[in-house]
């Protein structure tokens, strides 16, 4: 999804701030709840603000780029869909 600029919106686990940073690429929840808060103020927000929209976005296109994508491809992906052919 960072790879398009579409920013994210994913359950909290132990070291997803590696990838996701709040409010600079996506948004974090924990709860069925707070994942409808977030969505809420998202839309609510965003839609308000297109400045914070594009903020959202750009932060997402600057966490992957096509070299890291590539590389993440050739590491992990590629070698296992090899193994299946």
């Amino acid at each position: 999804m960072f790879g398009c600029g579409l920013p994210v919106c994913v359950v909290s686990y132990s070291r997803i701030d590696e990838l996701v940073k709040v409010e600079k690429n996506g948004l974090l929840f924990s709860s069925s709840s707070e994942l409808a808060d977030e969505l809420l103020v998202s839309v609510l927000y965003l839609t308000k603000t297109i400045d914070a929209l594009k903020s959202l976005k750009n932060g997402a296109l600057e966490t992957c780029s096509s070299a890291r994508w590539a590389a993440e491809w050739e590491e992990h992906a590629k070698p296992l869909i090899s193994e299946v052919l």
